[in-house]
């Protein structure tokens, strides 16, 4: 049964901004998932046309399953990310505290994904290279 919360001030404001958050945080696990599929099967989006891409030229060799795996990690860590925040906020929200400053363990969490993301952009840049 839903727990019945008065709506006072911006708590609807702040509720959609939850929502928000953990919506854009699923949004990101799509995208890892994308390129977690792509790097393990050796594929990569096509080019523009006209650019002279070739499909022998899309595969990354020894790094596809290194790469794959840092992938689905970081998506499962975002996944853990988007909970953790959602029901911290949401646990703030019913307790009418402030939520806006974010936890540390959420700050990690994300900087941990943010550098498995930039590893994976160097590592296609040096492919290409």
């Amino acid at each position: 049964m839903p727990t019945p919360l008065l709506v006072v001030g911006s708590t609807v404001r702040d509720f959609c901004m939850l929502e928000r958050n953990f919506l854009s945080h699923i949004k990101l696990v799509l995208l890892l998932l994308l390129m977690f599929a792509s790097a393990l099967l050796g594929i990569r989006l096509p080019g523009p046309p006209g650019t002279g891409q070739s499909d022998s030229d899309e595969s990354l060799g020894s790094f596809s399953l290194p790469l794959a795996i840092l992938q689905f990690i970081a998506a499962l860590l975002t996944i853990a990310a988007a909970f953790w925040e959602y029901y911290a906020g949401l646990d703030d929200l019913m307790k009418v505290r402030a939520f806006f400053v974010s936890t540390r363990i959420h700050h990690i969490i994300m900087a941990a994904v943010t550098l498995i993301i930039v590893a994976t952009c160097i590592i296609y840049v040096a492919k290409d290279s």
